[in-house]
């Protein structure tokens, strides 16, 4: 292998990509089939029975979608460990918690697809998913302090400044992104890649604005300019991205005749540059679905991203087949051909135009159509069982069992049947928390990011850093069953004092737990009794209730009053969610998630 440290060749480039492309070539073979299996485009009938009718239901869509949109949030929960033991420490791994999560929900945000949800749809369709972050764009977008020589009142100056401290705080040039697995190439064998190549398209016009900026702005030295000669601005041409920890190299694939044979895989360098990050920016994960490897098939990536669709295809094209035939049959009876003894299109324009016929009974029928028989249903009836074994259970999908009747047996159906999707949420997690951490990274070493970056009023600094990058991401359950369940272990649990508040908290789903706990101790504080005599009294002063001669009276007053307020035992506390509780419809609403929380 050659040293990556060394400026990449075009040569070698080349190779990496043919040889990849090799390796991964029935693996991608299969997404494509995947996604005409989601997207109902697939081939229901064989060659020798293309004329027959087709009907499209949303089974595969829907095992995909719904395993995605109600059984995951998309939201991250962040949890940084305090470097230190002082409230000092614990607060500023809170503030980084909430800087962190500010800028990755934002981040989310400027992308046309939820990102995360992407991530899982992928992870759950093709079993196998890549995330490319973080991207930086738009660095010379920040927000600069205004200039006071340059206004004429330190009015309009004050004015600038105060919407300049408020746009500070927004300045977020980290993007994340998800490709479709098919479009990057990296080693199977290496969850963060060494090397990675990635195919996209832009228009001609932007690659050749980019290859100015690179040799003419920056300057950078292996650079040149895309020409646009043999292309008009708005054509789309095919680019790859490779990345070293050591470099980053743009160019243009498939190029046009005047480049090379159209038909080659060889590229062309437009421009490279040392990449300052230290990091591919590119992670990925087989979901762990299903699939294994195969003995003497050397590693082929195809056995391990395994989607719930692969193995479930044959069993969804005959239920396809099924329904085609039962909705075929169930138009040929609603709409049966009719016949007469008289004149038929005197008959077909009455029948359009809704008239009245004239003549007897027996002048008119209707064609005999034959009746479903019984046994073709307990075939669709077999079908559906055999494709919810292959998948997840009903009572994910919001499906009331025979039997269960409350809370709780609906959260132990719940709980067993997510442990299919517990592989992909793992690794979603922990995608999540190298990107987390990668973003912390180039806070701290890209000196356009030193001042901090933001978003929703939170900032993210390099002074909360300290030089450590490790976070944990998590995304929680989408399933109110299954959260209900959570929150009640957890309260169960700090009742019988085996953790501790913080403890609580996290396990409850609280983001905010060091917020809480301050805010739960200087309510404690107010509640002290003299605390709170003293601050009536204050308040009963500043209305100018209470003079020097009444104060004591007053004093005495205030204490009674609060002696009778007093919580009595078995008072405090609210209600735990009761498990035993029955099911409603309400139930199964899922929770709203809120990527601004």
């Amino acid at each position: 292998m050659a040293d990556l440290r060394e400026r990449p060749e075009a040569e070698q480039i080349t190779r990496f990509y043919s040889k990849m492309t090799e390796l991964w070539s029935k693996a991608h073979e299969e997404f494509r089939d995947n996604d005409a299996y989601y997207q109902r485009r697939f081939n229901v009938w064989n060659q020798n029975y293309q004329g027959r009718p087709i009907f499209y239901d949303s089974t595969p869509t829907h095992l995909v979608d719904h395993a995605v949109a109600t059984l995951m949030s998309f939201s991250p929960r962040i949890h940084r460990e305090p470097i230190g033991d002082t409230e000092d420490d614990k607060q500023n791994a809170t503030n980084l918690e909430h800087g962190l999560k500010a800028v990755m929900d934002n981040a989310a945000l400027y992308e046309p697809n939820l990102p995360f949800k992407m991530l899982a749809q992928y992870m759950v369709a093709h079993g196998y998913g890549v995330i490319e972050a973080p991207v930086l764009v738009g660095l010379s977008g920040r927000p600069s302090a205004p200039d006071r020589t340059k206004f004429a009142t330190d009015e309009e100056y004050e004015q600038e400044l105060s919407i300049y401290r408020a746009n500070r705080k927004d300045f977020n040039p980290i993007r994340i992104r998800v490709p479709h697995p098919s479009t990057v190439l990296m080693n199977p064998n290496e969850k963060i890649p060494t090397v990675a190549i990635k195919a996209s398209k832009m228009s001609a016009q932007d690659l050749h604005d980019q290859s100015v900026l690179k040799k003419r702005t920056q300057r950078r030295k292996f650079a040149e300019i895309f020409e646009m000669d043999d292309y008009d601005p708005w054509d789309e041409v095919e680019v790859w991205d490779y990345w070293t920890p050591y470099w980053h190299v743009k160019m243009l694939a498939n190029p046009a005749p005047t480049y090379g044979s159209p038909n080659s895989v060889a590229a062309t360098p437009i421009y490279m540059e040392r990449n300052t990050w230290g990091f591919v920016p590119f992670v990925h994960a087989f979901s762990g679905l299903s699939g294994m490897d195969i003995a003497d098939e050397g590693g082929d990536p195809y056995n391990y991203a395994q989607g719930i669709l692969t193995p479930n295809k044959e069993t969804i094209r005959k239920r396809t087949q099924e329904i085609s035939a039962f909705h075929q049959m169930l138009l040929r009876s609603a709409f049966a051909p009719m016949g007469t003894s008289r004149d038929p299109m005197t008959l077909a324009q009455a029948i359009q135009n809704e008239g009245i016929l004239e003549g007897d009974m027996q002048d008119f029928w209707v064609m005999n159509t034959p009746d479903i028989p019984g046994w073709m249903q307990s075939i669709r009836a077999g079908t559906d069982s055999t494709l919810e074994l292959g998948t997840y259970s009903s009572a994910l999908a919001g499906q009331r069992q025979a039997g269960v009747t409350t809370v709780g047996q609906q959260a132990i159906l719940n709980t067993a049947g997510m442990r299919i999707f517990s592989g992909v949420a793992m690794q979603r997690e922990h995608l999540a928390s190298i990107v987390g951490s990668r973003i912390l990274q180039l806070v701290d070493n890209v000196s356009e990011l030193a001042s901090g970056i933001g978003a929703h009023g939170k900032m993210l600094r390099k002074s909360q850093i300290n030089g450590v990058y490790g976070v944990q991401v998590v995304f929680p359950h989408g399933e109110p069953v299954m959260e209900l369940q959570q929150r009640q272990m957890a309260l169960s649990e700090y009742g019988a004092g085996l953790i501790d508040p913080m403890t609580y908290y996290e396990a409850a789903g609280y983001e905010n737990g060091t917020e809480i706990k301050k805010r739960l101790t200087e309510e404690a504080v107010r509640q002290l009794p003299s605390v709170r005599q003293k601050i009536e009294q204050t308040v009963a002063q500043q209305l100018g209730l209470v003079d020097e001669e009444n104060q004591d009276q007053a004093a005495q007053e205030i204490q009674q009053r609060q002696m009778a307020q007093q919580p009595q035992p078995g008072q405090m506390g609210g209600a735990a969610p009761d498990l035993n509780s029955p099911l409603t419809p309400d139930t199964f609403n899922p929770t709203r998630i809120d990527l601004a929380q």
